[in-house]
C-alpha cells in the first residue's frame, strides 16, 4: 500500500477543522442556555419582593443570565384592583413569553386569561386545589404548576400557645371581606379544638377597630394570633404594640411586622428557588401538568425583644428551635 504524504499547508487546513468540530463538540456540553428565554413576572409592587429575588437567584445558579440568554418582563400591580389586574395582566400575555411567573392570587387571573399551552408558575399560594389553580399537587393538570405556601398557620398557633405557657383563650381579628382570611378559619378551627384552646373570632372591618378592639380585650385573652388580611396587615404593627401595653403575647403565620413575638412562615426566598427549578424544567420541554406542585420550607423566629417587653421567659429548649432569634 503506497505511503500518503500530506504538505504542512494542508496538514494546517485538517487541524484547523478537527479543532473546530472539538471547539463545536465541547462547547455543546456547555450547561448554560444558548436559547434567549422570556419570562412575564405578575406581582404585586407591595408584596414580598424576596419570592421575585429568589426566583432570579435560582435561575442565575441554573445558568440563566439576565441580559444573556433570559429576559424578564415585568407586570407590577400597584393595588389590589381587579380591573387594573386584568388590565396588567392581558398587556403582560400580548408579549412574546416562554412562561408566565405569578405570585398569589395573579397566578388564578393569569391562568384565566392565557389562551393556548401557555406554561405558568405560581409562587406562594396556600390552598392552590381549593382557589381552583390545581386539580391537584401530584398532577396539577393544565398548564399550570408552582410552589405553595407550608400549611403552617396551625403550627404557627400551637407555637404560640407553647410560647405564652400554655395559652388557653387566643383573640383573633379577621376582614370577613378578605377571602385569604375566611379561607384560614375552618383549618383553625379545627386546630384550635386539637389544641383545647379557645378562639375568640371577631369581624373586623379597619385597623382602628382591630386597635380599638385588643386596647379593651378582657383580661382573660391570653394571646393574640394574626392571620394574613389586606385590610390589617399594612398596618399590622399598630396591632402588635397595643398588645404589647396590654402585655399580650402575639403570633402570627406569616411575617407581618418587627414586634410580632413568634413567627412560623415558610421562606419565601426559597419558593422562589424552588420555582426556578420548575421553570428550568419547563424551559427544557417538560409541561407543568406533569410536574407536582412543590411546598415551601418553614421558619420559626422568636422575638426576645418583645418577650422582654411583656415580661415573658422563654425557655432554651424553645429557642435552641427557632430558625431566628432577635435579641
Amino acid at each position: 500500500m503506497p505511503e500518503i504524504f500530506l504538505d504542512s499547508k494542508k496538514t494546517n487546513i485538517i487541524w484547523a477543522i478537527v479543532f473546530g468540530l472539538l471547539l463545536t463538540a465541547f462547547g455543546g456540553c456547555n450547561k448554560t442556555p444558548a436559547k434567549v428565554s422570556t419570562i412575564g413576572v405578575i406581582a404585586f409592587t407591595n408584596s414580598n419582593s424576596m419570592v421575585r429575588e429568589g426566583f432570579k437567584a435560582g435561575m442565575a445558579e441554573l445558568g440563566y443570565v439576565e441580559g444573556k440568554n433570559i429576559r424578564y418582563i415585568y407586570a407590577l400591580i400597584p393595588e389590589d384592583n381587579d380591573q387594573i389586574i386584568d388590565s396588567k395582566t392581558r398587556e403582560l400575555l400580548s408579549q412574546d413569553l416562554d412562561l408566565i411567573f405569578a405570585t398569589g392570587k395573579l397566578a388564578l387571573k393569569a391562568k384565566e386569561l392565557a389562551k393556548g399551552d401557555m406554561p405558568i408558575l405560581f409562587a406562594g399560594d396556600a390552598f392552590p386545589v381549593e382557589s381552583g389553580l390545581v386539580k391537584n399537587l401530584k398532577r396539577p393538570g393544565g398548564n399550570i404548576t408552582g410552589v405553595k405556601i407550608a400549611d403552617s398557620i396551625s403550627k404557627a398557633l400551637e407555637w404560640l400557645v407553647t410560647i405564652a405557657n400554655g395559652a388557653k383563650k387566643i383573640y383573633l381579628p379577621y376582614d370577613p371581606d378578605d377571602p385569604m382570611a375566611t379561607m384560614e378559619l375552618p383549618g383553625l378551627n379545627k386546630a384550635a379544638e386539637q389544641l383545647g384552646i379557645e378562639l375568640v373570632i371577631q369581624k373586623v372591618y379597619s385597623i382602628e377597630e382591630a386597635v380599638a378592639a385588643i386596647e379593651n380585650l378582657s383580661e382573660d385573652i391570653d394571646a393574640v394570633f394574626m392571620i394574613p388580611s389586606r385590610t390589617i396587615n399594612p398596618r399590622n404593627i399598630e396591632l402588635s404594640r397595643a398588645a404589647i401595653k396590654r402585655g399580650i403575647p402575639t403570633g402570627a403565620p406569616v411575617k407581618l411586622d418587627e414586634d410580632v413575638l413568634v413567627i412560623l412562615t415558610s421562606d419565601f426566598f426559597d419558593i422562589g428557588k424552588k420555582t426556578a427549578r420548575l421553570a428550568q424544567q419547563i424551559l427544557r420541554g417538560a409541561k407543568p401538568s406533569d410536574l407536582p406542585v412543590e411546598t415551601a420550607d418553614t421558619l420559626l423566629t422568636i422575638n426576645l425583644k418583645t418577650a422582654e417587653k411583656i415580661g415573658l421567659t422563654i425557655p432554651d429548649d424553645i429557642l435552641a428551635q427557632a430558625t431566628t432569634v432577635i435579641r
